[in-house]
């Protein structure tokens, strides 16, 4: 029987959603747990894969068990298996044909940012601080309109990890802000390694005036590379927010 679910986790103690030898991966914690319970090995397939100190609200999973669960009791069971960070939210009964990577219709991340002097300490670990008064935010918004539609993305990505097919569609892009709490909400057909936080690098150059929201377009022609963008933010702020499927495995 097949299974869906959404899971939930704070990506600071966990070396990444994938398995990795010798460190803690939110992949090995739930097939572990899913193991126990199932009386044999589970493996579980991951919409994504989120990098050491990415945090996900909704990345999701789909794998089989031997034996028919209800939904309810699968996620109580799960969780009361799992450590400390990682949660399942929702889980559901699918199709044996579901796959939760292939069957993505889109994929969207969020990017926390926190401009005051000074931050709360219980949102520190969760949010990107950045300091001093010289950025203009809403010039940087102006820009994201460039980002959207079908491009090559291959100067937004960490250079040793750039695939073959570097060509995604981002379908929309959106810097928001309250107060001094700022956001950027994305949404694509799939994302490269670091692209996120690497999106957030370039617009701070605009942000500070070193770049015009114009220039993001330059960085998908041929002869640009990462070293012409700007540096890579930082891995706390980042959630992976959202996957969605038609039909929703959750109705």
């Amino acid at each position: 029987m097949r299974y869906a679910a959404e899971v939930s986790y704070n990506g600071a103690l966990f070396c990444g959603w994938q398995i990795q030898t010798g460190q803690p991966s939110v992949q090995k914690a739930v097939q572990d747990a899913l193991s126990l319970l199932n009386g044999a090995q589970v493996k579980i397939t991951g919409a994504g894969r989120t990098d050491a100190g990415v945090h996900a609200r909704g990345q999701v999973c789909s794998f089989d068990m031997e034996d028919e669960w209800d939904a309810r009791k699968l996620l109580l069971a799960v969780n009361a298996n799992l450590p400390a960070g990682v949660s399942f939210i929702k889980t559901a009964h699918v199709g044996d044909d579901f796959h939760a990577q292939y069957d993505a219709l889109s994929r969207e991340y969020i990017y926390f940012m926190w401009t005051g002097l000074s931050v709360f300490p219980h949102i520190a670990p969760y949010v990107c601080h950045i300091k001093g008064s010289k950025h203009d935010w809403n010039l940087a918004a102006s820009a994201c309109k460039y980002l959207e539609g079908r491009h090559d993305f291959r100067c937004f990505c960490r250079t040793p990890d750039v695939p073959d097919n570097s060509v995604r569609t981002i379908y929309r892009v959106k810097l928001h802000r309250r107060g001094d709490l700022m956001w950027l909400r994305i949404k694509g057909s799939g994302f490269l390694t670091n692209m996120v936080r690497n999106i957030l690098g370039d617009l701070e150059l605009i942000a500070l005036k070193k770049r015009s929201p114009e220039w993001i377009k330059y960085l998908f022609n041929d002869d640009m590379t990462r070293n012409d963008g700007g540096r890579t933010f930082e891995p706390n702020g980042l959630f992976l927010w959202k996957i969605e499927y038609d039909p929703s495995p959750w109705k």
